[in-house]
């Protein structure tokens, strides 16, 4: 089976990525030059895809116009969120039924029968996951958002609507890194490049500004690798569900389409 799963950068990806022989991927015959990473790993029976789009919606969507997004049976959005509810907890995974941007009025939404094999693979399900274009830094503005949503993040909703348009099923699957309550330590809006990707440099500038920050910086630093642990864990459950379960269910809506 050929599974796809996004994530925003590198640091979301390494757990998972240090559990399996993932390798640098060009898909055969793609002659379009392509901006961003991706790698490819055979789990089990399964040819996986990692694609790193990059932080934003611009970024997602350039990410997947670069590879042949048909090629895929499945597609997992995945990666880090904030907390938008007080019992979704730092390292909780999640499953949202739909994602809507916060600026564009754009909504998608993830495939039944994944968001049930997510939630049998331990995830929790929401209703909404909110995209939105710019980082969501504080627990006050968090606050304002939690009538709309239950997480927010910055690329599903366009990773689930490029999916939708190839037809292939997606579902929008995060980790929680921050609680509602919490403040993110640094303006990480700052030190992101032009892919979205954090620039060290930056991070160091902002860490000298303001020294205070650094215990705070480290605490969500080992919320964020315990959350990927949590997502890895929830990955390698979930994907070998989704492998047994789908083709069966594939094999019934064929059957029921042949005797109609």
């Amino acid at each position: 089976m050929r599974i796809l799963v996004t994530f925003a950068i590198k640091a979301e990806f390494s757990q998972w990525s240090s559990r399996h022989p993932f390798v640098p991927y060009e898909f055969e015959n793609w002659e379009r030059r392509r901006e961003f990473d991706l790698f490819k790993a055979n789990i089990g029976s399964n040819e996986v895809t990692v694609l790193l789009t990059g932080i934003g919606g611009d970024n997602a969507v350039k990410a997947l116009a670069s590879i042949p997004l048909e090629f895929h049976e499945v597609c997992i959005s995945s990666g880090l969120a904030g907390s938008l509810e007080a019992d979704l907890k730092p390292g909780d995974i999640v499953a949202a039924s739909t994602t809507e941007t916060l600026e564009k009025g754009c909504k998608a939404g993830s495939d039944a029968g994944l968001i049930e094999l997510a939630v049998a693979s331990g995830a929790k399900a929401v209703k909404v996951s909110l995209t939105s274009e710019k980082i969501i830094a504080t627990a006050g503005e968090k606050e304002d958002l939690s009538r709309k949503g239950s997480i927010v993040e910055m690329e599903s909703t366009y990773i689930l609507a490029a999916a939708a348009e190839k037809h292939v099923p997606c579902v929008a699957v995060r980790a929680i890194s921050d609680a509602a309550d919490e403040d993110l330590p640094v303006d990480f809006a700052r030190i992101l490049d032009s892919h979205g990707h954090l620039r060290m440099g930056g991070l160091l500038k902002e860490v000298g500004l303001s020294p205070y920050r650094i215990p705070l910086l480290i605490q969500f630093g080992r919320q964020s690798r315990a959350a990927s642990r949590s997502l890895a864990d929830f990955l390698d459950r979930y994907i070998s569900l989704v492998s047994e379960n789908w083709t069966r269910a594939a094999a019934r809506k064929a059957e029921e389409v042949s005797l109609t």
